[in-house]
């Protein structure tokens, strides 16, 4: 059976879908849509009805596409309030270990643990310990008497979880799984390099930028600092005197990050609040930009170190924020010049405000892998309408594994 995984990311910004097939250890992307999020502020769902028809009107692209209908999602939650916790579990097993036993000895590892005004959100398997004797990995299949289990339980807000996962069935689809954005920003950067060392991962969003620490492959800590984009975007409009829609042409088009590297000779002309219009010239626009962004990025180096004390070995950064001109220029300035600027570059995908709804994906393969579950989110029947689909169900292209990835090159191309 094709495996078949989708992840809805709701955003401040946008809300990104999408629906992947696992080959090979790789994903590889069927369907993509991002939609302009309403009713959301800062990740927080703050009118259910608005953010339900979005995520509505989301699915219906993605469906026609794929020519059936998509009914289940990983989704992502606030990380506010986080809270992470060292656990151990216990389980008698006298004989060969199965995923009944795995699933047992994580239910043991946070029975009676999690606070009553808040939600488990996963376990991340730091080691399985089969009589005494750590293993690396899925110990299913192992001969043992008891198996114990080293972990990172991760808990957020009953708030939190319950307002995403009413907006997610409202919009018709059955919740399967739910991560935290730093989570499944690891997943995405992660190789077996990264896996041995302690770091940090910096996603900087529309409205908030996520700081999240990671020890060895396991995410200990996050914090979510309430700057972003958007507040590039009031800078801009203040100080131009121009309107929201304008000033974020200006930051994606016409600014840069870094006033070393912007041309007086080049300008943009629009039309003020009293309906003047003006030339901007690349320096002033830059100028503007570029406090912000150091203030984002000060913040963001100050969090590292509150959120532990350890020694930081690597700092990636990712997140829409990444595509502005010169931004490699500025960070190396800020936090040195060892920092990794994320690049996503799977086909269809092709862009940083992607990272963490492919990560969310990465994370629930790597957790059926662990648990020993062959696991998809579509069934038997929609499998046969991928492989055959019914014309009458697609507005214009035939979407089939084999030729997908020349069909997104082309799209792309266009």
């Amino acid at each position: 059976m094709k495996k078949i995984f989708t992840s809805v990311d709701i955003g401040s910004d946008t809300v990104k879908i999408l629906v992947c097939e696992m080959v090979n250890n790789e994903c590889n992307v069927l369907a993509v849509n991002t939609i302009k999020s309403k009713g959301i502020r800062k990740g927080l769902v703050v009118d259910s009805n608005l953010v339900i028809n979005a995520i509505k009107d989301g699915m219906k692209v993605i469906n026609d596409d794929l020519g059936f209908e998509i009914k289940k999602a990983i989704v992502n939650v606030p990380d506010y309030n986080s809270k992470f916790m060292y656990v151990t579990g216990n389980v008698e097993v006298n004989g060969v270990i199965t995923t009944e036993n795995i699933n047992k000895v994580i239910k043991t590892s946070v029975y009676n643990k999690i606070d009553d005004d808040y939600e488990l959100v996963t376990v991340i398997p730091i080691n399985f310990v089969a009589d005494e004797n750590e293993v690396a990995g899925s110990p299913i299949g192992l001969d043992c008497k008891n198996l114990g289990i080293k972990a990172i339980m991760v808990t957020v807000p009953k708030k939190n979880i319950y307002s995403v996962i009413g907006v997610i069935e409202g919009a018709g689809l059955e919740v399967v799984e739910i991560t935290v954005s730093g989570l499944a920003d690891y997943y995405e950067v992660k190789n077996n390099k990264l896996d041995t060392k302690v770091g940090a991962i910096i996603n900087l969003g529309h409205e908030t930028t996520n700081v999240s620490i990671v020890s060895e492959g396991i995410l200990v800590n996050t914090e979510t600092i309430q700057l972003g984009g958007i507040n590039i975007e009031k800078d801009i409009a203040y100080v131009f005197g121009t309107n929201i829609i304008d000033a974020r042409k200006i930051k994606e088009k016409f600014s840069s990050c870094h006033k070393r590297f912007t041309n007086l000779n080049d300008t943009y002309e629009l039309k003020n609040d009293v309906g003047e219009v003006v030339k901007l010239n690349q320096l002033e626009v830059t100028e503007v930009v570029m406090s912000r962004m150091v203030e984002i990025l000060e913040f963001a180096k100050k969090q590292i170190y509150l959120l532990t004390k350890k020694e930081i070995q690597y700092i990636i950064l990712t997140g829409g924020l990444t595509e502005i001109k010169s931004f490699k220029n500025l960070v190396y300035e800020i936090l040195g010049k060892d920092v990794i600027i994320y690049l996503m570059d799977e086909i269809g995908v092709r862009d940083n405000k992607y990272t963490t709804a492919m990560g969310m994906i990465k994370y629930f393969v790597d957790k059926m892998a662990v648990r020993g579950k062959d696991y998809s989110m579509i069934d038997p029947e929609d499998e046969e309408l991928l492989l055959t689909p019914d014309d009458k169900k697609r507005k214009e292209k035939v979407v089939v594994t084999k030729i997908f990835k020349s069909f997104i090159r082309n799209k792309e191309e266009k």
